[in-house]
Formats: C-alpha cells, sequence, structure tokens
C-alpha cells in the first residue's frame, strides 16, 4: 500500500511538471519528497531559468525538472555514485591534478573534482547546462567552455535533446533542435604539459567519443587515465562506439583497467607514464 501511495504521488508531481509554473511546482514536488522521505528539496533560481537541489549539506543547480530526482539521496551521493560509475574511485589522486571534462552537462563530476582538491576543466555546449556547471563549478562566472570537443576546429550543428542528457554534434532520433556551435580539438584548446599531478580525460561526446579522442592525440601522452562512456549513442542507428575507442586508446598505450559493460562505461589507464 505505501509503494502503491508513493507511486501515485510521484505521478501527480510528474504530471504536473510542466503545466504549472515553477514555484508552485517546487512547493508541491517537495511535499512529494517529504512524504518520500527523500533528502533533498528543489526551488527555482530567482531571475534564471534553472533551479537548485538542497539536502541541507550541499546545493547544486540543475534546468530539467525530470532529472531533479537523482538528487533523492543527497547531492554529495549523486555524485558519488556518477564518479563511481566512470570508476574514478580507484585512481590515486594523492599527488592532486586535473580532471577534464567532455560533455560536462551540469558539471556534477566537477562538485566531485573539486572534493578531491583537483582542477576542473569543463566543455558543455548545451547552453542551460553550461550556465548551471558555471554555477556549480565557477562561483557563477562563465567558466564552461561552451564549444564541443571534435577532431578539427570548425563550427559544426549541434543536435540538442537535452531533457535526457542525449544532445550531440551527430544527429540521433528524437532531437528536438539544431543549433551552429563552434568546435575544437582538446589538442588546440588545452596545453597539459605543465600540468603536475594526475590528469584525469572523462569523455561522454553521445556518440562522437572516436572525433574527440582523435583532437587529443597530443594530449593523451600527457593523460593519466581516460573515463569513457562508449554505449549505444551515435547517430540515427544508435551504435556503440567501443570497438573505434578501445583501438585508438590502446595505439596510443591505453589499457582497460575497469568496466562496467551494461553502461559501456570504461576507464582506462596510460602504461606509457
Amino acid at each position: 500500500m505505501k509503494k502503491l501511495q508513493s507511486d501515485a504521488l510521484l505521478n501527480f508531481a510528474r504530471s504536473t511538471r510542466n503545466r504549472i509554473p515553477r514555484k508552485p511546482y517546487c512547493l508541491l514536488a517537495n511535499t512529494v519528497y517529504a512524504a518520500l522521505g527523500n533528502r533533498h528539496r528543489i526551488s527555482p533560481l530567482p531571475g534564471e531559468p534553472v533551479f537548485r537541489a538542497d539536502d541541507g549539506e550541499t546545493r547544486i543547480h540543475f534546468c530539467r525538472l525530470r532529472r531533479s530526482y537523482r538528487f533523492k539521496r543527497g547531492v554529495m551521493r549523486r555524485v558519488r555514485d556518477l564518479a563511481h560509475e566512470y570508476h574514478l574511485e580507484v585512481i590515486d589522486l594523492s599527488n592532486g591534478g586535473l580532471f577534464v571534462d567532455s560533455g560536462a552537462n551540469i558539471g556534477e563530476l566537477g562538485l566531485w573534482a573539486r572534493a578531491h582538491e583537483l582542477d576542473y576543466i569543463a566543455f558543455e555546449p548545451e547552453p542551460l547546462e553550461a550556465r548551471c556547471c558555471d554555477l556549480n563549478n565557477f562561483g557563477g562566472q562563465p567558466g564552461t567552455r561552451r564549444e564541443a570537443l571534435w577532431n578539427e576546429e570548425t563550427t559544426l550543428s549541434f543536435y540538442s535533446k537535452p531533457e535526457s542528457a542525449d544532445s550531440s554534434i551527430i544527429d540521433m532520433p528524437g532531437s528536438v533542435s539544431r543549433t551552429e556551435v563552434p568546435a575544437v580539438t582538446l589538442d588546440g584548446a588545452l596545453d597539459l604539459s605543465g600540468v603536475a599531478g594526475t590528469v584525469i580525460f572523462k569523455v561522454e561526446a553521445e556518440g562522437a567519443e572516436p572525433e574527440v579522442l582523435e583532437g587529443a592525440t597530443k594530449s593523451l601522452a600527457r593523460i593519466d587515465w581516460v573515463a569513457l562512456d562508449c554505449g549505444y549513442e551515435r547517430g540515427q542507428q544508435q551504435a556503440h562506439t567501443f570497438i573505434e575507442t578501445n583501438v585508438f586508446l590502446y595505439d596510443h598505450g591505453f589499457v582497460p583497467r575497469h568496466a562496467d559493460i551494461r553502461r559501456n562505461r570504461i576507464l582506462y589507464q596510460n602504461t606509457r607514464r
């Protein structure tokens, strides 16, 4: 009976998500969260089209209401769970270093990086997500790079599918809009030669992972770990990118150390360092 009541509350909140103003919706959602025993509460950010989730200890900004449930066990619990999905907890971070986040979304892994005293660089071309990443990691200043990583410097069509965090520079089923965005290579965007400590490169490009890595050929010599999402997300056929990315990384001295085959997330270590 309790589960049926919980499901009914959730379904009611979801059904009103896009039909009532932001503030009343948040009040309704928080009533539901309290009834379910969830830790977080949400509120609209005044003057901006984004929201905050607060668990009493940590606050995070987000922009898609349907994803607010991710913080129900606490903000940092969500952040740690995401880091675990990329196997980041196995990396020795005693010497500090740098976390480069390709496909940063709202910058959740920036909270993880900064908690481990790593410098953080984020690439995210989706405007609202990039704004949230700014708020979450750069004090609201425009620190998130609004560029797509690619294998050359150019301008590309960007196919937006933000509600499910599936936006990509490769067209896919269900995209809702198309805009033009600047594309850069990691090699051209960053100079990693003088970076001290451990360098981690997270690659989540919704199917464009091969091109992102091709644009990072020189940088890979200084990167210690690549945390890769190579799942079924490329183009209209929703193909995986495991074979291409695995061969490319192996040719550059990287070997897989940990893998989640269900999520197609693999952590590679540079054996030449």
